[in-house]
């Protein structure tokens, strides 16, 4: 092996040992209500002043794909959703930025509901 392959070697070796993906969550969001729903992202533990914020029309679906970096690099987040700021609003915790989901938003008597499962 001569040094200059070596050196290859030794820098393909340490890029993977070194370098990790970046990962993000794909959300498929489903908004049930009949209004337009607001959807609120916050990385645990971060100003909940400052959330990825995104409308999604009533009765219509949304992808979302969030990132670490959205997160203020944190691993867990809770998205919300409202649709007035006179009923109760739905919230799901805990989501992982290395997992998938498909987060329902259901209508019910006294505001909104969220349903979150995991999409492998």
């Amino acid at each position: 092996m001569t040094k200059a392959s070596f050196k290859l070697y030794i820098g393909a070796i340490s890029l993977l040992v070194f370098a990790h993906p970046l990962m993000a969550s794909k959300i498929d969001i489903v908004n049930e209500n009949k209004k337009e729903l607001t959807v609120k992202i916050n990385g645990e533990g971060t100003d909940a002043a400052d959330p990825y914020e995104k409308k999604i029309p009533g009765e219509h679906n949304s992808t979302l794909v969030i990132s670490k970096k959205d997160l203020n690099n944190k691993t867990f987040y809770s998205i919300k959703g409202e649709t007035s700021n006179f009923t109760p609003s739905g919230r799901c915790d805990y989501l992982n930025v290395d997992k998938n989901y498909k987060v329902t938003f259901l209508n019910d008597s006294i505001g909104t509901t969220c349903i979150a499962e995991e999409v492998k």
